[in-house]
């Protein structure tokens, strides 16, 4: 869900105006999700059940994707993948010129896509007192020990009736950068008397 952006350049080397378009090999339909967006959307489903498609995601973008290049001249291209897929991907990049053929061109385009392993501490919010109804403030600390930027989302409580603590975060998702550490606030609700624990995921 991270974008990643490399740029090739195409090159007119004929003396007339050459009008080209580009397409991935065994690319999807679906747009993929960016985390940016995903993190604006804290109650989206795909937290708890993660993203499903349809059909397959269109991780790959080319920009521009057509256009007409001058006799000697060239264009540059920015190709960006975005990945909803843990994989290696080996594509190829195909170019049709209009009126002379489809895949007369092609870059092999190859990656790797890596999801960060992120730690959570403390693994246990301790309320030795409390009061009922009354919120009470902590904090949990998201770590990314990796070179990678990692997403994170604290997933919605569903709250019943007789649910004896209720928990949610005004920050429950965000993006934790490579070596660094973010905070997520949890307010905690005690709904009855008595020892009570619920999970935080």
């Amino acid at each position: 869900g991270f974008p990643c952006m490399q740029r090739c350049r195409l090159t007119n080397s004929s003396p007339v105006p050459l009008t080209f378009q580009l397409r991935m090999s065994d690319d999807g339909t679906q747009p993929a999700v960016d985390s940016v967006d995903q993190i604006h959307r804290d109650t989206d489903p795909a937290w708890r059940k993660g993203i499903h498609f349809y059909v397959e995601p269109r991780e790959f973008t080319m920009n521009p994707s057509q256009g007409t290049i001058l006799p000697q001249g060239h264009q540059d291209i920015e190709v960006t993948l975005c990945s909803n897929t843990l994989m290696e991907f080996c594509r190829r990049m195909l170019v049709e010129l209009e009126g002379i053929g489809k895949g007369l061109a092609t870059l092999i385009i190859t990656a790797r896509c890596l999801v960060p392993e992120l730690q959570v501490s403390p693994q246990v919010l301790l309320y030795d007192e409390y009061h009922l109804k009354v919120l009470y403030k902590r904090k949990l600390f998201i770590r990314n020990p990796s070179h990678l930027p990692g997403c994170y989302g604290l997933i919605p409580q569903k709250c019943k009736e007789d649910s004896a603590v209720v928990y949610s975060s005004p920050k429950p998702c965000g993006i934790v950068q490579p070596q660094s550490t973010a905070e997520i606030p949890v307010v905690v609700e005690v709904q009855a008397l008595g020892t009570h624990g619920t999970n935080v995921v």
